[in-house]
């Protein structure tokens, strides 16, 4: 594949990761040959409009020169190891000052940065003539359309460029933005342009094939510009469908792949994914893997993140289970002639150190795990009545979150009426089982000296653990819910209770094991809502 791009996605708002793959002498190691960073738009003085936006001396000009300093390093180190540079910025972002000024030319009647405003575009016209300016060796930009990350980035305002609703309306506004990028970067600056078909919904730009058509036929092809496109329609979840806008209509694309997981323990537990990634996903017979459009002539790359996406924890003292899975993906990417088996097996030997047997022990444990993420983490029963391009099992464990019943209500009402709520007990207590027999293959592998035995041993613990409370959480809302629907099963409630409380205390445990992740909470707090503790606590006043 011609480009093989990294970038770590920081938590926003948070400290950035200990990560070696914020190094690009690792990346180049991996195969990679080019590194993405962020918010090299929000480092634009605009002195050239004569405005003093940053004045010397003030607390935006030390915080604008400290991020520049970052941002030159961060390039010079790259370039270092011969890699291309790239920079994923939001729009629209602005600095305050600079809106407050222009409000009255770039704003509509809410207060928004508008695209339908000619000043927006001029602006940004400056913003791009002062970047290329002033950083010559950036090779090009990612731009994302639909949220703005304005976390680290104090001094700055914004809004998406695209006004979603009317659906004509949205795609006059993406057509209009995509001709400006097309023209300021791609041409009179002669960088290369990779627009995300960011969003997640199945009637928008990234996933509905008719929308993604309806925009970019459009716009006329070039060299240097491209679309990036999850390899999964919506977001990185199992239970959906392959993207079907990956090799449709007439420009360049690359493959965006998740190497950690936000839905799936961020490798707090064990997660390895490039199997069903690249070769095609087991859930689902009808979804293909990388490995089906990698000869594709529109097909020119992958994007991935290393480290990255979704919010807070959990927080794991080492990164192997992202590693395997990114060492896969970019040597694969950089040579697909040699599978994902060949490059799991050359990881295996050359960091591990297992014996052939207990190299095949391991690659048990890895796909086991991918079966055991799918049914504790999933709903088969309630995932199968949405069809593939809807959001899977009410997202109700996302990031270091449990979930309860106010996530999951249609969930449980769908199967209730179904009569299928069973089989997602069943389901949660299969998983479960999944992931013991995986912790005792764990502990049957002869580690010899490999440094990562502790961790993965306890990776291994750490999913038992914790999908047993989550079993028998989901246990008690169940049993719960049934009584309140007049179905009694107080007695299997009580049990139910009782055993998650035992269950609680257990993964509590780890708290004191130093190869431990950081632990899933019993609140689902990134939207203030009541998560597994609420629903525990409701029907254990039942009993």
């Amino acid at each position: 594949m011609d480009l093989r791009l990294s970038m770590v996605h920081n938590n926003p708002g948070e400290k950035p990761f200990d990560t070696k793959f914020h190094n690009p002498s690792v990346l180049r190691e991996y195969g990679y040959n080019g590194q993405v960073f962020k918010h090299i738009n929000t480092v634009i003085s605009f002195e050239s409009l004569g405005l003093n936006l940053f004045p010397q001396g003030s607390k935006e000009r030390e915080w604008l020169d400290d991020f520049s300093l970052g941002i030159k390093n961060e390039i010079k180190l790259a370039k270092s190891e011969g890699l291309s540079t790239f920079y994923h910025i939001d729009l629209f972002v602005l600095p305050k000052k600079l809106v407050e000024f222009y409000k009255n030319e770039i704003c509509d009647e809410n207060g928004k940065i508008s695209i339908d405003k000619e000043m927006t575009l001029r602006l940004h016209q400056f913003l791009l003539d002062e970047l290329f300016e002033k950083y010559p060796d950036v090779d090009g930009l990612i731009v994302r359309v639909g949220e703005t990350y304005l976390h680290d980035t104090p001094y700055h305002t914004g809004n998406g460029a695209v006004n979603y609703g009317d659906k004509e309306k949205e795609k006059r506004q993406f057509i209009k933005l995509l001709h400006f990028l097309r023209e300021e970067v791609c041409i009179r600056h002669n960088k290369k342009l990779i627009f995300r078909t960011w969003d997640c919904y199945n009637d928008r730009f990234h996933t509905n094939l008719q929308y993604y058509l309806d925009v970019t036929n459009e716009i006329e092809t070039h060299n240097n510009l491209y679309f990036s496109v999850k390899h999964t329609a919506l977001d990185f979840w199992r239970h959906v469908k392959w993207n079907d806008c990956l090799t449709q209509g007439k420009h360049q694309q690359i493959i965006e792949v998740q190497c950690q997981r936000e839905y799936e323990g961020k490798g707090a537990i064990p997660s390895y994914v490039m199997d069903s990634v690249i070769n095609g996903d087991t859930c689902n017979e009808t979804v293909i893997g990388i490995k089906d459009v990698v000869n594709h002539p529109l097909i020119k790359g992958i994007y991935t993140w290393p480290r990255g996406g979704g919010w807070y924890g959990p927080y794991s003292p080492d990164e192997f289970w992202s590693d395997i899975n990114t060492f896969v993906i970019s040597n694969y990417a950089a040579d697909t002639s040699v599978s994902e088996e060949e490059n799991f097996y050359r990881f295996v030997k050359e960091r591990l150190e297992l014996s052939d047997i207990d190299a095949k022990v391991f690659r048990q444990i890895c796909l086991l795990s991918n079966e055991a993420i799918l049914k504790c983490r999933y709903i088969a029963p309630y995932d199968k009545t949405l069809g593939e391009i809807s959001m899977p099992c009410c997202n109700w464990l996302r990031d270091d979150m449990l979930g309860g019943l106010h996530r999951l209500k249609n969930a449980f009402d769908v199967m209730f009426e179904q009569n299928t709520l069973s089989e997602a007990l069943c389901e949660k207590k299969e998983g479960v089982e999944l992931w013991q027999e995986i912790f005792e293959l764990s502990k049957s592998i002869d580690w010899k000296t490999c440094n990562k035995r502790d961790f993965i041993i306890t990776s291994c613990e750490h999913a038992v653990k914790l999908f047993t409370l989550v079993y028998h959480g989901f246990q008690v809302m169940t049993f719960g819910y049934l009584s309140e629907k007049g179905i009694s099963r107080i007695d299997e409630l009580r049990a139910a209770v009782k055993d998650f409380d035992i269950a609680f205390e257990k993964y509590q445990e780890l708290k004191n094991n130093p190869h431990s992740a950081t632990l899933y909470k019993l609140d689902y707090y990134l939207y203030n809502q009541p998560g597994m503790r609420e629903s525990v606590d409701k029907y254990r006043a039942l009993i």
